[in-house]
C-alpha cells in the first residue's frame, strides 16, 4: 500500500517554480534539436505496441508549474487542500500513461457526467464515451496548464498524444480533441498498450527510482481485454515503480468482478474507481460524514499516492485517517494544523467548523445539491462522539 501522506516530499531532482516562463521548441523534452522525446505526430503505436521497445530511456523530468496549476484548479473550485495534494503528486508522480478504451462498447448509454457550476451544477445521462471523454479533456487541459508530462494512449488509434511538455501543447490538445469526435469503434486491445507503457517504465526505471518516484498508469475501460489475459499483460508493473487507477466506465458486475479479480490477483498499488457518481454512494456507505466531490474523483483519477483516499470506499476511515483527510478537503493539506480528534473532540469540531467556514459548498451527487464538505452530525454518528456545535450552520440532515 502507498505510504500515508506527509508535508515533507521525497528528494528529487524536478524542481517546482512559480514563474510563467515555458521551455521553447528546441527543448530537448520536446523533441527539438538533439532531442530524446519524439513528438505525437511522429509516434507509431506498432512500433510502441508488439515490438515495445521503450521510448523514453533518456526522458527528461521538467518542472511542473505551480502558478499555472493553482490557477487551473482555482477556475474549477478546487479546495486548497485537494490543490496542494495534486501539486504533491506532480512530484512523485512525474509522468503519467492514460490507456483510454475507445471500443464499440463505449457507446452505451448509461453514463453520467456532472455540468455547470454553483447552483447550476447537475448530473446527466450520457454514453460511456461521453462520460469519459468529459473527464479526459479536464486531464487534458490539467496537464497542459501544470505541464505534467502526460500521454494519452486511445487504444483503437494509430499514435499516442503526448501533452505537458510545453511549448506547443495546444496544438496537442487539438489533435486529441479531433481524435475524440472520431467516436469510439472496434474491440479492446489493452494488452497491447500495457506492454508499450511497461517498455517505457522500464526504461526509465533506475532514474525513478535514483529519485524516489513513480510512473502513474491509468486505464479507462468498460470491459474485458480482446487481446490477451490482462492479468498476465500487467505482471511485469509489479516489480516497477508504478501508481496504476482502474477508472470503470461501467457498473456492470461481470466487469467489475473482472478488474476487482485483477486487483487481487496481482501485487500492485492500485485504485479502482467507479463513475462518479457511483464511487460517491460507495463512500457515503462506510464514510458518510464526508462528502465526496467531483474534485476529490478527479484527483484520484489523475493519480495521487494518498492512501486515505484509496481506502474511502473500502471501510470506514480511523480517527487519525479521518483527520488527513478533513485537512486535505477543507484545510491546507497540513495534518498538524488540525486538532486531534481523539484528544479533544470538541476542539477538533470547533476547527472543522471554523475550517468550513471558509470553503464554498460542493456538489452532492446523492443529494443533488450543494453541501459542505464535512457533515458534522454524521461526523459525530460516524465516530460515537457528541455534538458540542449547536448552531444552525451545523445541523445538515
Amino acid at each position: 500500500m502507498p505510504k500515508k501522506p506527509n508535508d515533507d516530499l521525497p528528494m528529487v531532482r524536478a524542481v517546482l517554480v512559480e514563474d510563467k516562463n515555458v521551455e521553447s521548441a528546441s527543448s530537448p523534452r520536446l523533441g527539438g534539436a538533439g532531442g530524446v522525446v519524439q513528438q505525437s505526430s511522429s509516434l507509431n503505436r506498432t512500433e510502441q505496441g508488439r515490438q515495445a521497445p521503450g521510448t523514453k530511456a533518456d526522458f527528461q523530468f521538467g518542472q511542473p508549474h505551480i502558478a499555472n496549476t493553482k490557477a487551473f484548479l482555482t477556475s474549477h473550485h478546487w479546495p486548497e487542500g485537494l490543490q496542494k495534494a495534486l501539486i504533491k503528486s506532480l512530484m512523485v508522480l512525474p509522468l503519467r500513461y492514460f490507456i483510454c478504451d475507445d471500443s464499440g462498447s463505449m457507446l452505451t448509454n448509461d453514463g453520467h457526467k456532472v455540468i455547470g457550476t454553483g447552483e447550476k451544477t447537475k448530473v446527466i445521462s450520457c454514453t460511456r464515451w461521453s462520460e469519459l471523454v468529459h473527464s479526459l479533456q479536464f486531464h487534458a487541459e490539467l496537464a497542459e496548464a501544470a505541464m505534467a508530462p502526460s500521454e494519452f494512449r486511445l487504444i483503437n488509434i494509430a499514435k499516442p498524444v503526448m501533452l505537458g511538455m510545453g511549448g506547443g501543447d495546444r496544438a496537442a490538445i487539438e489533435e486529441l480533441y479531433e481524435v475524440f469526435e472520431a467516436g469510439p469503434k472496434g474491440q479492446t486491445p489493452i494488452c497491447e498498450h500495457i506492454r508499450a507503457v511497461i517498455a517505457d517504465i522500464k526504461s526509465m526505471e533506475k532514474k525513478l527510482r535514483d529519485n524516489k518516484q513513480q510512473v502513474a498508469v491509468i486505464i479507462s475501460t468498460d470491459g474485458e481485454a480482446t487481446d490477451g489475459d490482462i492479468a498476465k499483460a500487467m505482471e511485469p508493473l509489479q516489480d516497477l515503480p508504478v501508481w496504476v487507477v482502474i477508472k470503470l466506465c461501467t457498473d456492470e458486475d461481470k466487469i467489475v468482478q473482472y478488474w476487482n479479480g485483477i486487483d487481487e490477483e496481482l501485487e500492485l498499488e492500485i485504485d479502482v474507481l467507479d463513475d462518479f457518481c457511483a464511487e460517491g454512494k460507495e463512500v457515503y456507505a462506510v464514510n458518510s460524514w464526508m462528502t465526496y466531490g467531483e474534485a476529490t474523483h478527479k484527483l484520484r483519477e489523475f493519480g495521487a499516492i494518498i492512501k486515505e483516499f484509496d481506502l474511502l470506499d473500502e471501510s470506514t476511515l480511523s480517527s487519525e485517517q479521518m483527520r488527513t483527510v478533513v485537512s486535505i478537503l477543507i484545510g491546507d493539506g497540513n495534518v498538524l494544523s488540525i486538532p486531534h480528534p481523539d484528544e479533544d473532540w470538541k476542539v477538533f469540531l470547533e476547527a472543522v467548523q471554523t475550517l468550513q467556514s471558509t470553503v464554498a459548498p460542493v456538489y452532492d451527487p446523492l443529494r443533488k445539491a450543494l453541501v459542505p464538505w464535512v457533515n458534522i452530525p454524521n461526523l459525530c454518528k460516524v465516530y460515537g462522539k457528541p455534538n458540542h456545535l449547536q448552531s444552525a450552520a451545523c445541523v445538515m440532515s
